[in-house]
């Protein structure tokens, strides 16, 4: 069965959608040392779009980053409640051609 996503807005989401991380997920019920470690990552990607990678098992959105850790970039990926994103809007073409007058 195909996991739907809705954003923050109700907008559907899909995998090659690029979205906006509007919030941190409820780490409670989480380890103290995994929270501490994810928290600052989820920290990190409020505010900043990102391609949607897929969706895991569970209905989220999976969400894949480079970070510099230890001088080298790093790809890693974290699943996201599709509550906490916001769908980019596309343009459409009357706004991108006024925006040029």
């Amino acid at each position: 069965m195909k996991k739907i996503m809705k954003d923050i807005d109700g907008r559907m989401i899909k995998v090659g959608d690029i979205v906006r991380i509007v919030g941190v997920p409820d780490l409670t019920g989480m380890p103290p040392t995994a929270r501490k470690e994810s928290e600052p990552v989820f920290r990190y990607l409020v505010g900043k779009y990102k391609r949607v990678a897929g969706v895991d098992k569970m209905g989220n959105a999976e969400i894949t980053f480079r970070l510099k850790t230890h001088g080298k970039r790093i790809i890693h990926w974290v699943g996201i409640e599709p509550y906490l994103l916001r769908k980019r809007r596309e343009r459409s073409s009357n706004q991108s051609s006024e925006a040029n007058c």
